[in-house]
């Protein structure tokens, strides 16, 4: 390794190009990064001590020519992107030509572009900062590379043209330290042991450098390039595809494909548990290929998968109300996209055995650890749905917590405020509907539930006439502990509604609801009351409707009901 001290002036001095090699992570510098290269920057202008860019890390490809970059390509993207904003401020304020001359060396020199960024940037690199143009921006490290430059031009547009000739030379003449390693193999191990020390890499960075370094070390050498470049092109796949995956993060897709695919299972925890089924393995080239390959396939499905139209599909997102799933559904649809690709009835079957799996998950909301419950039906799903469908349900029922009878008591009991709530509701809403149109079209303002018994009056009033209380005007303890919070005596209402009946007697309630075009399971109270009765909302009644919502609810979330 060849260690040269100079100064960014030297290092640009020549038409050096900087090449970011295929293992390397794309550009991923945001504002926290920006917002202290610039005050770096600006703090030094009113010191006297000589500023330090630090070390560049470089792969020696043609001395005084070509070097890749193995250490630093972060720091040195977001010096040339400054120089480009920089230029266009000086521009902006007339600065003399010799000025712009300095920061024109950042670019290009002798028509060689001064940096080669990853494959997938370079075009959107050569336009927005080289040739100082616009372009339509596809992923994430696209969109960095375009913020960066608007945010230094806003920023720098602030400052004036003194200051700004001041910064432009304490750059020039900023030390730099240049270490340049001599073969692929000392580069490969370098960039390994620089991502051990705890830098800012996600989990599938270090990844793609720990396979391209297996690569160099464990292919013959006729064969080196041919593996190398293909891990990278799968890779490339990858990273093509992570933009366009919306609400999960590509170090979580890669944490949901270790659980589908690797012996570890829902035990997987870090790279670690990557590399020890590698180091076990006969033949490493084919399992990184393997790996690599299957991975890609993960990524292309799960962005296939955010335009599946499947009914259960859609539901999944609704049982707990939120965007993303429970981490231990994405490694049932990564297999299941493997083996049921084309198969749209037998994946909206998986699809409806997910929902109900998520959906008792959610029910229960219990402490009890399911992940290592669903690790035998994970390993042996390859596609058989019917198979998967009796596996789950035989290990939920075996370990109770999310078996059929828990189901049923959790149901029965004490439903206000439970995760699922809105969603099960909602679902009945469904079942009881014959206007023709679909509910998930439909939305209430300030969605709210509603008690039928209402809650005891904060303000201390007495509960309204028509509700079961006894002659002191109060609800039984068995009243408040068995009915006032069931799914018998819970109902969805819009939050205005909610408002306006409040602590109503129960006559006034049932009139409103009656007036309610929208949901049925409103209108439907009076059917839970007989003719002969005295218009009141008691235990009885409460009884009744709980029945009739939870057979629905029972044989809803059962997983017979797949078919």
């Amino acid at each position: 390794m060849d260690f040269i001290p100079t100064t960014i002036r030297g290092l640009f001095d020549t038409s050096i190009q900087f090449v970011i090699p295929v293992y390397q992570r794309a550009y991923s510098w945001q504002i926290e990064n920006w917002k202290v290269f610039l005050n770096d920057l600006l703090e030094q202008v009113n010191r006297e001590n000589e500023y330090s860019y630090g070390n560049l890390l470089l792969e020696t490809i043609k001395k005084d020519s070509d070097y890749d970059v193995i250490d630093g390509q972060q720091r040195l993207t977001t010096l040339i992107i400054f120089m480009r904003s920089l230029y266009n401020v000086l521009e902006e304020k007339d600065a003399d030509e010799e000025h712009l001359a300095d920061v024109e060396e950042f670019f290009e020199k002798k028509k060689r572009k001064r940096l080669r960024p990853v494959d997938n940037d370079r075009a959107c690199f050569d336009s927005i900062i080289i040739e100082n143009k616009t372009y339509p921006v596809t992923s994430n490290s696209q969109k960095c590379i375009n913020d960066a430059k608007d945010y230094f031009f806003k920023e720098l547009s602030k400052v004036d043209l003194d200051t700004l000739i001041q910064i432009k030379d304490i750059i020039l003449d900023s030390k730099v330290n240049r270490l340049e390693l001599q073969g692929k193999k000392e580069a490969a191990l370098m960039f390994e042991l620089q991502n051990n020390r705890g830098k800012d890499l996600t989990n599938m960075e270090k990844l793609k450098s720990y396979f391209m370094y297996q690569m160099y070390v464990n292919s013959p050498a006729e064969e080196t390039d041919a593996n190398v470049e293909n891990i990278s092109n799968y890779f490339k796949e990858i990273y093509k595809t992570v933009y366009d995956i919306k609400g999960i993060d590509e170090d979580s897709i890669l944490n949901y494909h270790c659980f589908a695919y690797l012996t570890a299972s829902f035990n997987y925890r870090n790279l670690d548990d990557i590399k020890k089924e590698l180091a076990s393995s006969d033949n490493k080239i084919e399992w990184i290929n393997n790996f690599s390959r299957e991975l890609a396939t993960t990524f292309s499905n799960l962005k296939t998968l955010q335009t599946n139209n499947s009914e259960y599909y859609k539901k999944l997102y609704k049982v707990r109300g939120k965007e993303s799933l429970p981490a231990f559904i994405y490694p049932f649809i990564i297999k299941g996209y493997k083996y049921l690709y084309n198969d749209s009835v037998s994946l909206d079957k998986l699809f409806h055995i997910l929902e109900i799996l998520a959906f008792r998950y959610h029910l229960m909301s219990s402490r009890a650890e399911i992940n290592s419950r669903l690790t035998d039906s994970l390993r042996s799903f390859h596609g058989d749905v019917e198979s998967l469908k009796t596996s789950i349900q035989k290990k939920l029922n075996d370990s109770w917590y999310w078996g059929d009878n828990r189901t049923k008591e959790v149901l029965s009991g004490w439903m206000y405020e439970n995760p699922v709530l809105h969603y099960i509701l909602w679902e009945y809403e469904e079942y009881i509907q014959g206007k023709g149109y679909k509910i998930g079209n439909i939305e209430i303002e300030n969605e709210q539930i509603e008690h039928i018994s209402p809650q005891n009056p904060t303000n201390g009033d007495p509960i309204e006439t028509g509700y079961d209380v006894d002659d002191n005007n109060n609800y039984s303890e068995e009243f408040c502990n068995k009915y006032l919070n069931c799914l018998g005596n819970l109902m969805l209402i819009s939050g205005s509604h909610n408002a306006s009946i409040g602590n109503k007697p129960f006559s006034d309630k049932i009139n409103s609801y009656k007036e309610n075009p929208l949901l049925n399971q409103q209108a439907e109270i009076k059917d839970f009351i007989e003719d002969n009765e005295v218009v009141t909302w008691k235990k009885s009644n409460i009884e009744k409707r709980l029945d009739k919502i939870l057979s629905f609810a029972l044989n809803r979330w059962d997983f017979n009901s797949v078919n």
